[in-house]
């Protein structure tokens, strides 16, 4: 997901289609502050193996984190293909490392806001979720079975805003991104130690952790009192161009909390 346009006023909706892995390119430096600081990860133990990609039917992909035996979360654009249109998902895989897996389930039913569709704009080049509704870019998914049952599941952070603000400056505002990036075909890879810039007053935070095409909806992790959590997904990056003008930014938890644990109570 890019973002672009002048004054910075929409957010531009991609996500990853699959693509052979290469050196990166120079704008993909470019979009990494210069430098990639990404390590690849394998996808065992806590709190990786809670984290998988997602597959619609189109092809697009994303990553997602399981958040409850059968639920997992991501971002709501990636159910949104380049003409606008929905694109239902497919399957979730846990435990992937390149051709291999640990388990892949189908996908039963996901909730994408309302707000968020019907925010969409839509133009030649692709579609855009304007700044009105970016708050609204989260989506949840349940399984065909409970992964987090074998594999666990990642706490989501409960308080509010200004709790976390408190927290992350509790940590100097230092956090984790992990994610399944277009680049790396299937290798999971995390950027540890980056830096939250800017927690804005719709619940959008900026950030400075290397993210591609692929990493919506991924998780932003932070440990506060020993205990991990999900502090935000990821949302949106800048073209290589407009890299000066704005950093990443992600979705903090507060703004989809209770929606989340809504959707985890119910089984319909």
């Amino acid at each position: 997901m890019n973002l672009r346009l002048p004054g910075l006023a929409l957010l531009a909706a991609i996500c990853s289609l699959p693509v052979h892995a290469n050196k990166l390119t120079r704008e993909q430096l470019t979009l990494f502050f210069g430098k990639d600081n990404r390590v690849a990860v394998g996808p065992a133990g806590m709190p990786w193996q809670t984290i998988g990609r997602l597959q619609t039917i189109g092809g697009l992909q994303c990553t997602a984190t399981l958040v409850a035996p059968d639920v997992a979360l991501t971002a709501g654009h990636c159910f949104v293909n380049p003409r606008g249109q929905l694109d239902p998902a497919q399957d979730f895989t846990i435990g992937l490392k390149g051709d291999k897996y640990a388990k892949r389930v189908a996908v039963t039913k996901v909730m994408v806001s309302r707000h968020l569709l019907r925010g969409l704009i839509h133009k030649r080049d692709g579609v855009y979720v304007p700044q009105s509704v970016a708050r609204y870019d989260y989506a949840f998914i349940r399984l065909a079975e409970p992964l987090g049952n074998t594999y666990g599941y990642l706490p989501v952070f409960a308080g509010s805003r200004a709790d976390l603000a408190k927290a992350l400056a509790g940590v100097h505002k230092r956090m984790v991104h992990v994610g399944y990036p277009e680049d790396t075909q299937g290798i999971m890879m995390a950027h540890k130690n980056c830096l939250a810039t800017d927690l804005q007053r719709d619940g959008r935070l900026g950030h400075r952790c290397d993210t591609l095409p692929g990493d919506s909806g991924s998780p932003m992790l932070a440990t506060f009192a020993g205990k991990t959590y999900i502090i935000a997904i990821q949302s949106s990056a800048p073209n290589a161009k407009d890299r000066y003008r704005a950093d990443n930014m992600a979705l903090t938890a507060p703004v989809f909390y209770n929606s989340l644990q809504n959707f985890i109570k119910s089984k319909k």
